[in-house]
């Protein structure tokens, strides 16, 4: 480029090093800012998950108590006074038709399997239900003096003991006797798998601060709510869940206090979850309920209506239920008039028979 008399060159572009694009460190004795955040609108909205959870919660507990202890007593107490005699009729009539159905069933099922006839079958049923088989020798599966599974005994008892045996030369020390008689392949009966977690501290102290607010002996009142909690700690205890006791533990403390303004935003949130799975769990409760006649029986105010409506299908189911006991019951007495005359004709027909050939009144004849 020419310029007032002088030819300038223009310099050429500086090319840039690896270290120019490396940021410079921080300086000697630099401290890093720590920046506050602010949980403000994260715990408000936790905290309103927890309201809505809990009035839904409550909502829903009382519509379930309501039906509970108001609508089931008096749709009862109205349902006997109304069609006392008929409901009698109709759980009788149920139990002679179940017995009869166990008898037919039985005769069936030996016609299947040989008997013969209908009426062969009847006579084996009856002389097993007249004379029924002695029961069998109960054996306390103890192996003692040799005594092996034909006897009742363990039969996997020296096989255990070898197991042991190996156990012990292989790994050292075997595990003390569990009140199995030595065998490894069971539990001991009624005995408690101990798990880490439920001997952890953490759970044990947070189960001993449990028992001291919820215990039943420890209480004026026992409530429905208290029961709750106290059967849900109990099972978390067994089950070594230190979150589930904590999450009960401050359920009761919130209980108590009336307020969440000491509990924290995790916690809280794990207490939102636990209330809306039982929510969810009272609401199907409620979705069947709904569909059963006591439903808001206690504020219902068409009960005449009702009682023309359960009149006619009371009606109509007894006259169903008489018409299938009677078949039922003709059914069985034509097996038993049948068996009754094969029992008579029997010694007859053995006189007819020629005296070198064998009856053939056998039921398996192969």
């Amino acid at each position: 480029m020419y310029f007032g008399g002088r030819t300038m060159r223009r310099a050429a572009p500086r090319r840039k090093s690896s270290s120019d694009s490396t940021p410079p460190g921080p300086a000697a004795g630099h401290c890093r800012a720590l920046v506050l955040v602010d949980g403000t609108a994260i715990r408000k909205k936790i905290k309103q998950d927890y309201e809505k959870a809990l009035r839904g919660l409550e909502s829903a507990r009382r519509e379930l108590s309501r039906f509970q202890e108001a609508d089931v007593p008096q749709f009862s107490r109205w349902l006997n006074s109304q069609f006392g005699a008929s409901l009698t009729e109709l759980r009788e009539l149920s139990q002679k038709i179940s017995a009869n159905e166990d008898l037919i069933f039985q005769v069936e099922n030996e016609v299947v399997f040989g008997a013969g006839s209908h009426a062969r079958a009847y006579q084996r049923v009856m002389d097993f239900r007249e004379n029924p088989p002695a029961p069998a020798p109960e054996f306390d599966g103890n192996h003692h003096n040799g005594a092996g599974p034909e006897f009742g005994g363990n039969p996997f008892a020296g096989e255990a003991e070898a197991f042991a045996e190996f156990l012990n030369e292989a790994f050292g020390d075997f595990p003390p006797d569990d009140g199995t008689d030595g065998n490894p392949f069971e539990p001991a009966f009624g005995a408690r798998a101990a798990t880490p977690a439920a001997n952890s501290v953490r759970v044990k102290d947070l189960y001993r601060k449990l028992v001291r607010l919820l215990h039943p002996d420890t209480q004026a009142e026992m409530t429905a709510q208290k029961t709750e909690w106290w059967h849900q700690a109990q099972a978390a205890y067994d089950a070594g869940d230190a979150e589930q006791l904590e999450v009960i533990l401050t359920l009761c403390e919130i209980g108590a206090s009336g307020t969440t303004a000491t509990t924290t935003a995790s916690l809280l949130h794990r207490i939102t979850a636990q209330l809306k799975r039982t929510l969810r769990e009272i609401k199907r409760q409620l979705r069947s309920h709904r569909k059963e006649l006591a439903w808001n029986f206690s504020v219902r105010t068409d009960r005449e209506t009702l009682a023309q409506r359960l009149r006619l299908e009371m009606t109509r189911d007894l006259k169903e239920m008489r018409r299938h006991w009677q078949e039922t019951v003709d059914l069985i007495n034509h097996w038993k008039a049948d068996a009754a005359r094969l029992q008579k004709s029997a010694p007859q027909k053995r006189r007819r028979e020629p005296r070198n050939r064998q009856p053939q009144d056998m039921e398996f004849p192969f």
